[in-house]
């Protein structure tokens, strides 16, 4: 078997392999004994019958296409090893010359594409600057605690219905349209929705337009929203349709040391040392993912990828069945969703493309890293490994 090699662009390598007639012989005979067993001949027990008849029983095309099946396969993988290619995705596979394969003159030539994992070219990664390390003192306000408090208070809160117009800080269930222009929009409608007002969960100047109200009320008005599709930013008139279901006056319970065993604390002021150290723990996460996402920025800066097509087409895939994923249980399709972003598939596609080709890169780049810090490349957490390394190197920027 001859073997020619040609590096491409994007790492793309090119392969054109030459079988010769004695291996060709041997992919025959591999094929002839693999289905002769099978075929039935006219007055012979199966496997008895002389080969030509048994070869004329199985087909010509039958026969050829498990020759070049078994030739391609076994001449693949055996080029593969010979120039130690590591693929990352099927070959494109171009047929040169294939004739006589049941003969001793038998010929197979042909050229294969594939993408392989790409050469990865890392600068001084032990020197990556950064403004600031997150090891300051974090420190938690009165009003953030305040905060949390208000929203226990409001899952421990009780409902009593009411007769008297609705007011800010009320509970209303209601059905909800929103049109523009006349067409109504699906993810701006629903029924039996619950809302308190005032609380910003749907739109504040929404639930403005719902003070003064009363069970059974229907109100038509209009609400100006910002477009996140416009880049000014400007806003556009939404008009809905209101029907008021339910009434409720909400009430907190008070907030004392009674409140704060329900959360498994023996006082009030326990609770909120607690409030206090899960907001730390939360500002310390977030501090860090500040730092990461800043340093793996700086690294990318220093990284050159010729990333091959497949792979990204392979991420490309990864994302949008982590999509659906998500939406699927919000008895979405992943076609509904594309739906409402007003994009074909291939759009989204090539939205995705800038987000994939970064998360390539940082896996590769990080699996360098893992190379030459010498971590367990079979360490399921070698990247995280490989980014802890990347943290401790990282210098404040003077």
């Amino acid at each position: 078997m001859e073997i020619k090699k040609e590096n491409l662009e994007k790492s793309k390598i090119k392969l054109t392999i030459k079988v010769s007639s004695p291996e060709m012989r041997g992919f025959f005979s591999l094929a002839y004994n693999k289905l002769a067993p099978s075929v039935e001949v006219k007055g012979f027990r199966k496997g008895a019958a002389p080969r030509a008849l048994t070869i004329s029983a199985i087909g010509e095309n039958r026969l050829n296409s498990e020759i070049l099946d078994l030739a391609l396969k076994e001449t693949y993988s055996t080029a593969l090893k010979k120039e130690n290619i590591l693929p990352v995705a099927q070959p494109k596979v171009n047929i040169k010359v294939l004739k006589d394969l049941t003969v001793d003159t038998a010929e197979l030539e042909y050229e294969l594409e594939v993408d392989v994992l790409p050469e990865v070219k890392i600068g001084d990664y032990k020197k990556i600057k950064i403004k600031e390390k997150p090891d300051k003192e974090i420190k938690v306000t009165d009003e953030e605690v305040d905060q949390v408090l208000s929203h226990l208070l409001r899952q421990k809160a009780t409902f009593t219905d009411i007769d008297s117009p609705l007011k800010i800080g009320d509970r209303a269930e209601i059905n909800f349209s929103g049109f523009e222009k006349g067409v109504q929009i699906e993810n701006l409608s629903s029924q039996h929705y619950p809302v308190i007002l005032g609380s910003g969960t749907i739109i504040p100047d929404f639930e403005k337009k719902l003070t003064g109200l009363k069970k059974g009320d229907k109100k038509e008005f209009m609400v100006e929203l910002a477009d996140p599709k416009d880049p000014k930013n400007l806003k556009k008139p939404i008009d809905f349709k209101v029907e008021i279901l339910e009434t409720q006056e909400v009430i907190l319970p008070k907030l004392d040391d009674a409140f704060a065993k329900d959360f498994q604390k023996n006082s009030l002021e326990d609770l909120k040392k607690a409030i206090s150290e899960d907001i730390i723990l939360q500002k310390k996460e977030v501090q860090r993912k500040n730092l990461e996402n800043h340093v793996l920025e700086e690294l990318l800066k220093i990284t050159t990828i010729e990333i091959p097509e497949s792979l990204i087409e392979q991420e490309n895939d990864r994302q949008i069945n982590d999509i659906r994923s998500k939406v699927a249980p919000m008895g979405m399709t992943f076609e509904k969703y594309l739906e409402n972003l007003k994009k074909s598939e291939a759009e989204f596609r090539q939205e995705l493309i800038p987000q994939s080709e970064r998360m390539i890169k940082i896996g590769l780049a990080l699996g360098e890293i893992v190379k030459a810090e010498e971590i367990d490349s079979k360490d399921k957490d070698a990247g995280k490994i490989a980014l802890d390394k990347l943290l401790k190197y990282a210098k404040i920027n003077d």
